[in-house]
């Protein structure tokens, strides 16, 4: 392998990380290079690439960036202004990918904030690694430029460089954030994907043994037949499966209004009882298969709790 491209997966793989915005930073220049292969690179350009990135995994999965928890990072700040800015606006209650927010890039992505941000903690930080300052590319800070050394083995390259972005991107949220599945959430939405959910209806077999009446887990009332929904418990965002053990059903009503919001300890300790009630059901009835068997061990090793700490914290 090219030995420019040796060392920019050195940076990548062991470069120091207080925040993920190192991991930003590069996605943003291979995906430049993926697209328009050139040297000179300004930071105006990254930007709105690296709020795309932060915006994916924020608004969907609400990922922890940086290792301070009281002092979120300031590209993270911003996005999150973002997105609230777009809920109000257009009052919308379910997710969208960068991509498809209805307004002009210029107009709700804080581009030369950003490119301040990147000009003074992360453009020139990336290049070093164990006292030694790399050139893969050479910093302009006064007009906020890079120049690249070899764009084109960058775009050759493009497809390693992005895997182990990601890869080295999730190890650092593994460490900041504690959330399960995060290698898969990256994965989620890299390249503006939106994430999939899957239909919950297989479920209902299930479910319906424990509480054949539909009777909505939060409030307590038998549900109409069409407004009948299944709930993860603890929110999808954070967990990012579809876990029996988490499923119960909630009226369509209380579904949008609980969104992903904290189940308190009263409804964590209730899930657990239903999950004790489930499993005697299911097994009475002679029902067997890879959900139930998850069923039991989350009884076994306490996974409601575990999960519902691991998502306060």
């Amino acid at each position: 392998m090219n030995s420019y491209i040796k060392d920019l997966i050195d940076l990548i793989l062991n470069g120091s990380m207080d925040n993920t915005y190192k991991m930003s930073w590069i996605k943003s220049i291979v995906e430049v290079c993926e697209q328009d292969c050139k040297e000179k690179i300004d930071f105006d350009e990254l930007s709105p690439l690296i709020y795309k990135y932060y915006w994916n995994q924020t608004y969907f999965f609400d990922l922890n960036q940086g290792s301070n928890v009281n002092k979120i990072p300031v590209i993270l700040q911003l996005v999150k202004e973002g997105i609230e800015n777009y809920k109000q606006k257009f009052i919308k209650t379910q997710p969208i990918t960068f991509l498809r927010h209805p307004s002009p890039v210029e107009t709700f992505v804080p581009i030369k904030q950003i490119s301040s941000v990147l000009n003074e903690n992360v453009s020139w930080r990336f290049l070093q690694l164990d006292g030694k300052t790399y050139d893969t590319y050479e910093v302009d800070r006064k007009n906020k430029t890079i120049t690249l050394k070899h764009p084109e083995l960058i775009k050759e390259y493009s497809d390693i460089l992005f895997s182990l972005i990601n890869y080295r991107w999730s190890q650092k949220l593994e460490d900041l954030d504690g959330s399960p599945r995060v290698s898969k959430k990256i994965l989620g939405v890299d390249r503006d994907q939106t994430p999939k959910r899957n239909s919950l209806k297989k479920f209902h077999k299930y479910l319906d043994k424990e509480n054949p009446n539909r009777i909505c887990f939060i409030t307590g009332e038998e549900i109409p037949e069409d407004q009948v929904s299944v709930d993860h418990v603890i929110p999808w965002s954070y967990m990012y499966s579809d876990d029996l053990w988490n499923l119960v059903y909630v009226s369509k009503s209380v579904n949008s209004f609980k969104s992903n919001r904290l189940p308190n300890e009263k409804i964590i300790k209730k899930l657990e009882k239903r999950n004790k009630k489930l499993l005697d059901k299911l097994t009475s009835n002679g029902i067997t298969g890879k959900d139930v068997d998850q069923l039991k061990l989350s009884n076994e090793r306490d996974w409601v709790v575990h999960h519902w700490t691991g998502f306060k914290g």
